[in-house]
């Protein structure tokens, strides 16, 4: 058998090893396979995303790491999966991963490559056809700081090209294990600008980062939206205009991050891509020198950011008037023309959204008239030069003409912050409800001599200033306080700008001098208070820029502070006592303190502690609950909060003591234990249990203040006692056994009528119970006993040892059986005197009979 299984055994051995060289041989023929950066085989140190496949695929991709700890213990390793989801439709895919600390392996398995820094891992060739991977990381050493694990993930479409693709990027922080948690930033104040972008417009991001811990702003991430779709191409806080169109809706989400934690993204305004403004050049009439017999007709260029179709709007003016008819005309038909007249053309451009400024031409005469000189306007000014958002505001200008020719007309074109502003086009007053704070207003003129017009002319600017707000209303928290009380003031303002309050003037006066150390603060803390002041704030309420020119006050009295009084009761007090009472009384007024104690036990007065400060023990007892009020009244005789102050009064646990009655203990003996002598100081002791265990393992319990059992070996009595109030104490005692005395020799032999008992008895004077059939039938001092039964036939007898009204159980003797023969008599004659008892025992019966049937009708 042992030849028969050392050959099968080495036939395994041989066939693993065969197997072992063939693996050897699959390893290095794999490992000769090139792994190429880039493509199917992967590439290292691109977690920020691979330049070389486009984002042309759709939907958009997503990945993400699994496996990361919370935090790192230096040396400890975690397994990493990474999972690209989303993106194109198929298996195939790819990943690039690196970690600024700790190091990478593969782990087992041939679809993930390592570099030899050990910082970056990137898929195999055989890892190309799956979108997961698992990498072991080994955290960095002790103190190294937080960890960046940065991924790049792709989702390829198999087409073994650059395009079609789609890729994600994620990165992760993980701190040290016992560094202190990170609190995440947030950004506020997040503005897309500027307002009323056009298409030439460079649309610009900012916001404001702000970090509990100060941390600086690292890998905050900015995600742009274009009609709600992300334009994952787009980074940073601009959009050049070359990426915009009209009618576009343009928003950023902004995800704040100090380095280890992001923040919670905050989406920005939506902006609209609105219609650019068409433009032309100034146009010129053709033929510059025309005849009775020329059509006139101008040349001007248009143009527009949008792409938008542009056509002319056109107004002709004869002699400088504007002659209506002919608007729109972009060809004047000569018959239209006389002889000496002077006409000049205006035009602009028109994209059916918006126009651009009228811009007019030099005025040319028909036939040989006498060329007009055109006006000029100048001195452009606006008043008043100090305007605020309550002002009006005019132009003014003077007009000059060198041919002396009278103003005819004049055209007025008004801009706010640089942009043409329609709404008061040719009105020389700007009323007030046309401006806001902080806008820049200017305006342009040109007049008409009836034959030509100026060229434009424009003002010096001006900024609509600031108008100082209202204070309105003015409260305090308090019209009566004490020097307990801080009293806070609040107030409203009005601003005609719509700013919110901010930097406003806020000075506190006591009994009528200023506090100037007090000046700003909404509230007058406590500690500047004493009673009997009268204190005044008063409020001039500011925007940020100016004060409102008049203050409100509002005043406070301080009233008597309350006194108070602190209480502390003894703790871990008994019945044994004494329970006292600590009083710590304070007045802020610094007034002198009185106190007044009451005392109540389990919520009932005890009029004979009142104003003492403790308790004597003989009124104490376990389980009580004592309650102390203390009133504190001050010298103004004003009364503070009762302090109330409680304590319960602990139980003393009672004292288990056993008493071990048997003086001597025998194996299979009964032993008399006692728990009488327990006690409890502050109650009484009410329940006693028992338990043992012997050498044996035997076990056994009791209850009760007295008790017997029988050991069968050395024993450990356990005595547990429960006091009145449930509380509990424990003792044991060690039960040393020995062999008892024991009845031997015993004998049992039936002689006639009689059966003769005879033992033998090694202990102590004892008594000894006859038993027959199992009940006492006499007892005997001696070592013998005869028994006449009353009847033939078997009996069985036992004799047992009592000493001190304990009887023996181990001592006692075996059971024997005897069997005792009926004697051989002759049969009685009839009797007279049986008979008679006979008769009389019928007639018992029956009137036993009798009797029950009555009582069961009684029932």
């Amino acid at each position: 058998m042992n030849q028969a299984f050392d050959n099968h055994s080495f036939c395994g051995i041989a066939m693993n090893r065969r197997h072992l060289a063939l693996t050897l041989v699959l390893l290095v023929l794999l490992g000769g396979i090139p792994l190429t950066q880039g493509k199917s085989a992967g590439i290292y140190q691109q977690s920020g995303g691979c330049s070389c496949h486009s984002q042309s695929g759709t939907p958009v991709a997503t990945v993400a790491i699994t496996g990361l700890p919370v935090q790192y213990t230096a040396g400890a390793s975690s397994t990493l999966t990474i999972t690209v989801s989303n993106g194109i439709t198929g298996s195939k895919g790819g990943f690039s991963l690196e970690v600024d600390k700790g190091t990478l392996s593969a782990g087992m398995g041939f679809a993930v490559n390592v570099n030899s820094a050990q910082d970056s891992a990137t898929h195999s060739i055989t890892g190309s056809n799956q979108r997961s991977w698992s990498v072991d990381w080994t955290a960095p050493a002790t103190g190294s700081g937080i960890a960046t694990v940065s991924v790049a993930g792709l989702t390829a479409d198999g087409s073994s090209g650059n395009t079609g693709d789609r890729w994600a990027t994620a990165s992760y922080q993980i701190s040290e294990t016992g560094a202190a948690p990170n609190t995440s930033p947030s950004v506020s104040n997040l503005m897309l600008g500027p307002s009323g972008a056009t298409t030439t417009s460079t649309l610009t991001l900012s916001y404001t980062y702000s970090d509990p811990e100060n941390d600086p702003e690292s890998g905050t991430q900015i995600q742009w939206f274009k009609d709600e779709v992300e334009q994952t191409s787009l980074q940073g806080l601009t959009v050049s205009s070359s990426a915009t169109a009209k009618g576009e809706d343009w928003k950023a989400i902004v995800t704040p991050s100090d380095g280890t934690d992001p923040g919670s993204p905050i989406t920005s305004n939506t902006l609209t891509i609105a219609n650019s403004i068409p433009s032309l050049t100034t146009p010129e009439i053709q033929p510059t020198t025309p005849t009775t017999d020329d059509d006139l007709s101008f040349t001007s260029t248009t143009s527009d950011d949008d792409t938008d179709a542009v056509h002319y709007d056109v107004r002709w003016f004869l002699d400088g008037v504007l002659i209506p008819e002919l608007n729109d005309m972009e060809t004047l038909p000569s018959y239209v023309t006389r002889d000496g007249d002077t006409w000049s053309v205006e035009a602009r451009a028109n994209d059916s959204e918006d126009v651009s400024q009228w811009l007019s031409s030099v005025s040319v005469s028909i036939g040989g008239g006498q060329t007009n000189t055109a006006p000029t306007v100048s001195d452009v000014l606006l008043n008043p030069t100090a305007v605020y958002t309550t002002d009006d505001f005019s132009v003014s200008y003077t007009y000059g003409d060198a041919d002396g020719d009278a103003e005819v007309q004049s055209e007025i074109s008004w801009f706010l912050n640089s942009a043409p502003y329609a709404f008061a086009e040719n009105s020389a007053t700007l009323p007030a409800t046309f401006t806001e704070k902080g806008q820049i207003w200017f305006a342009k003129v040109r007049v008409n001599d009836g034959a030509d017009w100026s060229t434009w002319t424009s003002s010096p600017s001006i900024t609509v200033l600031n108008s100082a707000p209202v204070t309105e209303s003015i409260s305090l928290s308090h019209s009566e306080a004490q020097t307990t009380d801080d009293i806070a003031v609040a107030f409203t303002m009005s601003d005609i700008d719509g700013d919110e309050e901010s930097d406003s003037e806020i000075t506190w006066w006591r009994n009528g001098i200023k506090k100037s150390s007090l000046t700003g603060l909404t509230t007058l803390p406590t500690s500047s208070t004493l009673k009997g002041e009268i204190w005044t704030v008063m409020v001039k309420a500011g925007d940020g820029s100016d004060i409102s020119t008049t203050p409100l006050s509002a005043n406070v009295s301080i009233l008597n502070s309350a006194p108070t009084a602190d209480l502390a009761l003894s703790s871990n007090v008994t019945a044994l006592g004494p329970l006292n009472l600590v009083i710590t009384t304070a007045d802020d007024d610094d007034d002198a303190v009185e106190i007044e104690i009451t005392w109540y036990r389990n919520g009932f007065l005890e009029g004979s502690l009142t104003n003492e400060t403790s308790v004597p023990s003989n009124l104490l007892g376990p389980g009580q609950t004592w309650t102390a009020h203390v009133l504190p009244t001050d010298s103004d005789a004003t009364a503070g909060q009762t302090a109330i102050a409680s304590t319960s009064i602990l139980n003393i646990e009672p004292v288990a003591l056993i008493d071990v009655v048997t003086q001597t203990i025998w194996v299979g003996e009964w032993v008399t234990l006692d728990a009488g002598q327990s006690s409890d100081i502050d109650g009484r002791v009410a329940e006693a249990s028992w338990s043992w265990i012997d050498t044996e393992g035997n076990t056994g319990s009791d209850s009760g203040f007295e008790i017997q059992m029988i050991p069968l070996a050395n024993t450990v009595v356990t005595l547990t006692v429960i006091d009145d109030m449930g509380d509990s104490a424990t003792t044991n005692v060690q039960l040393a056994v020995s062999q008892g005395p024991v009845l031997s020799d015993f004998s049992v032999e039936a002689k006639g009528k009689n059966v003769i008992l005879e033992w033998q008895w090694d202990g102590p004077n004892a008594t000894f119970n006859i038993l027959r059939n199992g009940v006492l039938i006499g007892t005997s001092d001696g070592d013998s006993f005869t028994d006449t039964p009353l009847f033939a036939g078997e009996n069985t007898y036992l004799v047992q040892p009592q000493r001190d009204d304990m009887p023996f159980v181990a001592g006692s003797s075996p059971s024997q059986t005897v069997l005792l023969e009926p004697a051989a008599v002759e049969a009685p004659g009839p009797s007279s005197f049986g008979g008679m008892i006979s008769g009389i025992l019928f007639l018992l019966i029956g009137l036993a009979a009798c009797g029950f049937a009555l009582m069961g009708r009684r029932d």
